[in-house]
């Protein structure tokens, strides 16, 4: 009976860490990242990709180059290395944007309330 126990807890132990990171993956056509959960802390490489974010309250970093970030979750806190348009469809979110893709700032779009876009030096 503890062979069995202890093989059971293995197996999700091994389920669990194989599909960790299950919420960030590429789309169909590739040209996007698309991350969904809640309370996730992740650190993506963007790679010029469009971004969805349909995650809550979690902390996520881009590296590199972001072209379009759409946040449709809340109460996230996001970073940004560098971006072209941001578009807020959800509240609460903090958005921290280190350098623009091309100008001096990028394009944001803000349909929503509690949103917060600012410049990290």
């Amino acid at each position: 009976m503890l062979k069995l126990v202890l093989s059971i807890a293995t197996l999700l132990a091994l389920s669990q860490a194989f599909t960790a990171g299950a919420n960030v993956h590429p789309s169909l056509t590739g040209d996007e990242i698309v991350i969904s959960g809640h309370d996730l802390v992740k650190t993506v490489n963007c790679n010029g990709k469009n971004v969805v974010i349909d995650a809550n309250d979690s902390t996520l970093t881009f590296r590199g180059q972001c072209n379009e970030v759409k946040v449709n979750g809340s109460t996230n806190t996001i970073t940004l290395e560098e971006v072209a348009t941001i578009v807020l469809e959800s509240a609460d979110n903090t958005v921290r944007w280190k350098k623009a893709a091309s100008g001096a700032k990028p394009k944001v779009v803000d349909r929503s309330t509690g949103n917060m876009v600012s410049q990290e030096k």
